[in-house]
């Protein structure tokens, strides 16, 4: 299967070290070995999760806000579903 390239950039100097890691445990979680994760530093108060190339979070679009535990809930069901639906597509 096709790794899922996964990005966390997060803002170093609003202190979003911890959230990245939390974020990066989530979708570990939820896509296991399938999963290719990068932690991009930024500045700015950035926080935004890229899935294959898809904006699936960005602070900007969520009025300035980092994840609530209902939303990381709702994006790590989200990346469950995207990793078996990766699975199950035939491959070539």
């Amino acid at each position: 299967m096709a790794k899922i390239n996964i990005d966390i950039e997060y803002c170093v100097p609003c202190g979003y070290q911890n959230l990245a890691a939390w974020t990066v445990s989530e979708m570990f979680a939820a896509a296991g070995t399938d999963a290719a994760i990068a932690l991009t530093p930024g500045d700015a108060g950035v926080y935004k999760i890229t899935v294959d190339g898809e904006v699936w979070f960005d602070k900007v679009d969520n009025d300035g806000n980092t994840p609530e535990i209902h939303q990381m809930k709702d994006l790590k069901a989200k990346m469950r579903n995207y990793a078996e639906d990766k699975a199950a597509a035939p491959v070539g």
